[in-house]
């Protein structure tokens, strides 16, 4: 998986280079770079999982240390999932639903994976797409910072959303590493798998 992200990475760049010095759209090329960096993150992620299964067991307080806190979580859980979210924030969220539709072989205009990333744009209010997204994309070539800036996002609605999309990618594709990817990042927003396809089956 890792050297075929790089060969993706090394594919995008060299078609990037060629479209820039020929005046074409660097639309098509970003995605590959994008799906490289997705590739190598994934099986970084595995590597590192694999040499993380240690166990900490953490004692039980005794009763009668437990101290009295006031329960505040609902209130905190709702001004959370009401946050505004920002431009860097909707940029991201842009870029993760740009790799999700770079795992599909048809990324012209006129392609559904196109259209439902185009749609990231309405859905968040941004008015040029292809500009935003390319001004964007050499931000978060880093997965890791692409992934953390989206978990930043608490607003359900949105995350709900991105998730969505990002679904509705991967069942274009139907390549199992997307699904995988996907489900990796909807555990980290909150949404294991069962949750998740209560929340597929929801809006079906």
């Amino acid at each position: 998986m890792k050297t075929a992200g790089w060969i993706f990475i090394v594919i995008g760049v060299l078609a990037f280079l060629g479209a820039v010095s020929k005046g074409n759209s660097v639309f098509g090329p970003l995605f590959w770079i994008g799906l490289g960096g997705t590739l190598i993150y994934l099986k970084r992620e595995k590597e590192e999982t694999s040499n993380e299964k240690k166990v900490v067991v953490t004692p039980k307080p005794e009763p009668h240390d437990t101290p009295q806190v006031k329960e505040d979580k609902p209130v905190q859980n709702y001004q959370e999932q009401n946050a505004p979210v920002t431009f860097e924030q909707k940029e991201a969220a842009l870029c993760l639903i740009a790799f999700f539709a770079g795992y599909n072989d048809d990324l012209s205009t006129n392609g559904d994976a196109y259209k439902l990333s185009y749609q990231s744009a309405i859905f968040f209010g941004i008015g040029n797409y292809e500009e935003t997204l390319t001004q964007a994309l050499p931000k978060y070539q880093d997965a890791d910072k692409l992934i953390d800036m989206v978990l930043t996002i608490k607003e359900r609605r949105s995350k709900e959303f991105i998730l969505l999309t990002c679904y509705d990618l991967s069942k274009i594709s139907g390549k199992p590493e997307a699904y995988e990817f996907l489900y990796n990042i909807a555990d980290e927003m909150g949404y294991n798998k069962e949750k998740f396809h209560k929340l597929i089956d929801l809006y079906n």
